[in-house]
C-alpha cells in the first residue's frame, strides 16, 4: 500500500495542467493577437526606414563624390578647402572670411 500512497503524494505535488477559465483563455488570445499584429507593425516601420537610411547614405555618397571633385579645383586656385567649408560646416563668411570663393561656385540642385 506505501507504493500507492507514494504514487498519490508524487501527483499531488505536481498536479497536471490546470485549469483556466476559459475568458482568460480568450483573453489571453486576444493579447497574443493584438501583440502578433504590432510587431509585424514594427517590422514594417523598420523596414521602411532602413530603406529611407540606405537613401541618405547613398545621397550622401552623391555628395562626398561632388567633394572630392571640388577639392581638386579648389586647391588649382590656391583656395584650400577648409576656407570654403569648415570642418564644422560654417563657411568662410561665417567665420570672419569673405566668403568670396564660395559664392563663385554653382550651387548643387536640392533634392
Amino acid at each position: 500500500m506505501r507504493e500507492k500512497d507514494g504514487a498519490r503524494v508524487a501527483t499531488a505535488e505536481h498536479p497536471a495542467t490546470p485549469n483556466v477559465a476559459p475568458r482568460f483563455t480568450r483573453a489571453a488570445q486576444a493579447e497574443r493577437s493584438r501583440l502578433e499584429g504590432k510587431r509585424e507593425q514594427l517590422l514594417r516601420k523598420r523596414e521602411a526606414a532602413q530603406a529611407e537610411v540606405a537613401e541618405i547614405d547613398r545621397a550622401v555618397g552623391g555628395v562626398d563624390e561632388l567633394l572630392e571633385l571640388l577639392a581638386p579645383l579648389l586647391a588649382g586656385n590656391g583656395s584650400e578647402p577648409e576656407e570654403a567649408a569648415g570642418e564644422d560646416g560654417t563657411s568662410g563668411s561665417d567665420r570672419g572670411g569673405s566668403g568670396s570663393e564660395r559664392e563663385a561656385l554653382p550651387q548643387p540642385a536640392k533634392e
